[in-house]
């Protein structure tokens, strides 16, 4: 990896150094290489101020983790530091306990500022301690942060060695003033607040001893279920139809065995797999057309472009840059979504059960993606096909990356990024970028920044000139319905644009429909927006958008306009 460049003064061919090894190490964690080489983990002991001994070894810190935080604290309060480490991998965190048989004698002080002159924290204060074995102090600082991605608490630990006596201690506080503190003795704690000559006792519970344990390195498994709590459309794949119903797409090699096992299973179950409805689709990946499917499902040859598509999606999907194995699945909804992707072997009732449940509320969808109990405190994500199109863009295949965002555009119409991003790859391909689109693009910006009087003006600006952007009309519409400042709001013109939108498209668009629902109930018309929010729920299906349409609907029976 690259050094970081010296000054902001470097040289171009510096900062692209600088930027190469960040990229090549960047790849090289995503496909789970060791981010030091697998290097052991290093210790030293201060040898009184002649060098430094390494004791990795003895002390046991020499794991070979990819560690990357480190802190020092003592957690069971038997006066010596104890170690808490981080790591890249597993184990994710590790505590190591000092059970040094020393006999050594410590010091542990909380500082407490006044919240007012000092901090509560007392972050930048330091501790000296005078014994009878020096006449030099021992000094601590209080910090904010000590390591890397760390910080180790503000309880101030002093080891003292073999010392008979503590001569003084004196604290300088952040302010600068300093103070002698009477009344402390070795091996105990202490708590020293701001503007106090005298140090109270502070009562450490002791912790037992814990029970050290084994690390277990769970094996690598060949089988993976994913399910994708924000669903992504598939890559168009010249070997399959257009996927107009639930299909789970299949890549075998007639020399894989577990693809002969996996497939002879499902042939077993083949008329459990047609009662269900879900359509089963073979690709082959053997490049042969003298291989013939013996299994009763439809079967085609696929090409390497069509096996690099599928490759490069899950990579940007799951953001893990290992090559897809066979045999590989991959369940798609109606609307040609990728629900579920399957790495190796998946028996049938499986699939069959998550195709039953390929409908469910999006909520309970996101939850069934963990294999374990628990909740959410995050919204539910949206589908970002942005890392997609960047795997195809680093294969050299800008084409392809504006294919599928287009493709994700039409499922999306209203991801700005997604727009954006569609006019960057034409103007790089030298494709003509309509101007109906440039100007939409400028009236998001005002409206992104929060200057939604010109935003207004540009999209109606927009739709003068191209009276077919839709898009500016939905985004008109949603400012003027519901746009907290009153003067801008314009209910009754938010409401004819929303209802010439869901007239373009036979009221079959739920968002058209959804944004009508917001402008009739700005007019103050509560119980027709009901009525239309509801018909845009049920339009909606398992979309994320019918969970904030349903709180919509809540907020219409209450009487209250939806504000942002």
């Amino acid at each position: 990896m690259s050094k970081s460049p010296l000054s902001i003064d470097a040289t171009e061919g510096e900062t692209l150094k600088y930027k190469q090894g960040w990229r090549a190490l960047n790849r090289l964690l995503h496909k789970d290489k060791s981010f030091s080489g697998r290097e052991r983990n290093c210790a030293f002991i201060n040898c009184e101020g002649k060098g430094f001994a390494d004791n990795s070894a003895i002390t046991g810190f020499d794991f070979p983790d990819d560690a990357r935080a480190i802190v020092a604290t003592d957690w069971d309060f038997d006066g010596d530091l104890d170690i808490w480490l981080s790591c890249r991998n597993a184990p994710r965190l590790r505590l190591l306990e000092n059970r040094s048989q020393s006999k050594s004698h410590w010091l542990a002080i909380e500082l407490e500022g006044d919240g007012i002159k000092v901090n509560k924290d007392a972050i930048g204060a330091e501790v000296h301690v005078f014994t009878d074995k020096s006449t030099k102090p021992i000094m601590r600082t209080v910090y904010a942060g000590d390591g890397f991605l760390s910080q180790s608490g503000t309880l101030v630990h002093l080891g003292l060695g073999n010392v008979e006596k503590v001569n003084k201690v004196s604290v300088i506080w952040p302010d600068g003033t300093s103070v002698d503190v009477k009344g402390i003795n070795k091996s105990k704690a202490y708590t020293i607040k701001y503007g106090s000559t005298n140090a109270e006792l502070l009562e450490l519970q002791r912790h037992e001893s814990m029970k050290a344990s084994v690390q277990d390195v769970f094996p690598d498994h060949d089988e993976a279920r994913i399910l994708l709590p924000a669903r992504l459309p598939l890559p168009s794949l010249d070997e399959l139809p257009e996927i107009k119903k639930p299909t789970l797409i299949n890549l075998w090699s007639a020399s894989c065995k577990p693809c002969v096992e996996e497939l002879n299973d499902w042939s077993k179950n083949v008329q459990k797999i047609t009662q269900s409805g879900l359509n089963v689709e073979l690709l082959n990946v053997d490049g042969d057309s003298m291989i013939k499917s013996p299994y009763p499902f439809r079967n085609s040859l696929i090409s390497n472009k069509g096996i690099q598509a599928l490759d490069l999606f899950q990579k940007g999907v799951l953001d893990r840059w290992i090559d897809l194995p066979v045999p590989s699945s991959f369940l798609v909804d109606h609307n040609g979504d990728v629900g579920v992707i399957y790495k190796g072997k998946v028996s049938i009732d499986q699939v069959l059960k998550d195709f039953e449940n390929l409908n469910v509320d999006p909520e309970q969808w996101r939850l069934m993606s963990v294999p374990f109990k628990g909740r959410f405190i995050s919204p539910i994500p949206k589908p970002d096909p942005t890392r997609v199109s960047s795997q195809l863009l680093d294969s050299d295949q800008p084409k392809e990356a504006l294919m599928y965002l287009e493709k994700f555009n039409q499922r999306y119409p209203e991801d700005h990024e997604v727009i954006r991003m569609i006019g960057v790859l034409k103007e790089g391909l030298g494709i003509p970028v309509n101007s109906g689109m440039k100007m939409l693009a400028n009236a998001n910006s005002f409206r992104d920044s929060g200057d939604k009087v010109r935003a207004v003006q540009e999209y109606k600006k927009t739709l003068s000139k191209f009276p077919k952007t839709l898009q500016a009309a939905e985004n008109l519409a949603i400012i003027l319905a519901t746009d907290n400042d009153s003067t801008i709001r314009r209910p009754q013109e938010a409401r004819v644009l929303a209802d010439r939108l869901c007239k373009m498209t036979n009221y079959k668009n739920p968002r058209y429909i959804d944004i009508l629902s917001m402008a009739e109930a700005s007019c103050g018309a509560f119980e027709k927006a009901a009525i239309t929010v509801s018909k845009a729920i049920e339009i909606y299906g398992d979309h994320p958008e019918r969970i904030p349409a349903q709180s919509r609907l809540e907020l219409y029976r209450l009487k209250k306009p939806f504000i942002k």
